[in-house]
């Protein structure tokens, strides 16, 4: 028996943090992967369909193009669901192989592709649409990691286009696709300064006190990914206009919040001296990932020719390339 599963890597277009508590967010699948196959005719020597810590053994897992991170977090989800008391997710015996193009550069959900990938194949699920089944289990190994993730990192890894995810207590968020009109983004990634755990930390610590101007940001970083979700809608001719103009107050919010970097708004300030329209972090700030917003595709095509250039003057170093995202 053969089997294919996989999860994308995701863009955060908006309400960052603020799913944290409940609001919110906007984001979109990627067009980079990471595939796993399993093969049940692969098992290692010597092992017994009965035998489930076997998967710990690094004889039944290849790479190719993966990362030794991505496939030591591979090794301890096979181990951790062979844990779980629950038989419908005991992991299949066999080899596993695993190949993945998700950035590692942080913000591009390089952990939830895996494990919606994982939980595909556990489930025996198709790749080719959203399954709520499959994104419940992708989040129950992503607590494995992350601690209490919203569940909208591993609902972006597990759909195939752009969505608002809704937030309802106790529950994963509700998916409510949409349909993006055209419009034509650059996104890259810093190198990080701090790790999404601690931010995420230092804001439940903050919320915990009540801070009426954080409480205000956190709303309005929400209501921010309603407006986008209701004017991608509308479909209007000046959307990229209108988009940008979202896009720059949330980061002037989640530079209030001390999220960006000065790197960052360096960044955003060549670009927009170049024809960018907007840019923004993407995630969990502190650097990694970032995008931009041009009003036409021939602009954003000469952002990605010139813009490299630019920063290498400045001594700005990116963790991951810009690369082109185009909708509608």
């Amino acid at each position: 028996m053969t089997r294919e599963g996989s999860g994308s890597g995701k863009l955060i277009l908006f309400g960052e943090h603020a799913a944290v508590y409940g609001l919110p967010a906007v984001g979109t699948s990627l067009p980079c992967r990471t595939v796993l196959r399993f093969n049940s005719e692969n098992i290692p020597p010597n092992r017994h369909q009965s035998d489930r810590s076997w998967p710990s053994s690094r004889n039944a897992i290849r790479t190719e193009g993966a990362s030794r991170e991505c496939q030591n977090i591979l090794l301890k989800l096979l181990d951790d669901l062979g844990q779980l008391d629950n038989p419908k997710y005991l992991p299949p015996l066999g080899s596993w192989q695993i190949r993945s193009d998700v950035p590692q550069a942080g913000g591009f959900g390089s952990s939830g592709a895996l494990c919606v990938a994982v939980a595909r194949i556990v489930l025996d699920k198709p790749d080719n649409q959203y399954d709520r089944e499959v994104h419940i289990l992708a989040n129950l190994l992503e607590r494995r990691f992350h601690g209490t993730p919203s569940g909208i990192d591993t609902g972006m890894s597990a759909d195939n286009g752009s969505a608002l995810w809704i937030s309802s207590h106790n529950q994963l968020p509700k998916r409510c696709a949409i349909s993006i009109p055209r419009w034509h983004l650059l996104y890259g990634a810093l190198p990080r300064v701090s790790n999404t755990a601690n931010n995420v930390s230092f804001f439940r610590r903050e919320m915990e006190s009540q801070k009426p101007e954080l409480i205000s940001a956190m709303n309005e970083l929400g209501e921010l990914s309603m407006d986008f979700a209701a004017l991608a809608a509308k479909k209007k001719n000046n959307f990229s206009q209108a988009a940008a103009r979202l896009v720059n107050r949330a980061q002037e919010i989640l530079t209030a919040l001390g999220l960006s970097l000065p790197t960052l708004n360096r960044v955003l300030s060549i670009a927009a001296e170049e024809g960018a329209i907007g840019g923004k972090l993407s995630g969990g700030g502190s650097g990694g990932a970032f995008y931009l917003c041009a009003p036409t595709q021939a602009i954003r095509d000469e952002l990605l020719k010139v813009l490299p250039e630019r920063f290498a003057r400045e001594d700005i170093s990116l963790a991951l390339n810009l690369t082109p995202l185009d909708f509608g």
